[in-house]
């Protein structure tokens, strides 16, 4: 199976994000020192993901709105291709801070048209 999109939150396709976007993958451990100083532990659930710098250097007002609209439910599913396979996952994430600047505004209604530096991250519940 293929990507519609570079990604695609809560079913709706986001365009590709600029350059300085990165993955994340983290894995937990439950680690502690036994009595010797050394580490013991395990890993604990699976690995989690983080869409890190998530960035859109200009969007027309109608497309931000459209994005965070998607994210509003909050913890929404989310399609991307797992860099480690170059396949297609879809694990349920939720938005860190949502972030831009108004680039344009229409100077009849005042609203703005356009927005710059359009940015937030997505982080994994680790539910799936």
């Amino acid at each position: 199976m293929g990507l519609t999109s570079f990604l695609r939150v809560n079913g709706v396709d986001f365009p590709c994000p600029a350059v300085g976007f990165n993955y994340i993958i983290s894995t937990t451990v439950d680690s502690g020192r036994n009595a010797n100083n050394q580490i013991v532990g395990q890993k604990i659930g699976r690995d989690l993901y983080k869409l890190n710098s998530l960035e859109w250097n200009a969007l027309d007002a109608d497309v931000w709105q459209m994005m965070l609209a998607a994210v509003e439910p909050f913890f929404v599913p989310v399609t991307f291709e797992d860099y480690r396979t170059g396949e297609p996952i879809t694990v349920t994430m939720y938005p860190g801070d949502r972030t831009a600047e108004p680039l344009f505004v229409d100077p009849v209604t005042h609203k703005v048209t356009k927005y710059r530096n359009c940015k937030f991250n997505l982080i994994d519940c680790g539910w799936d």
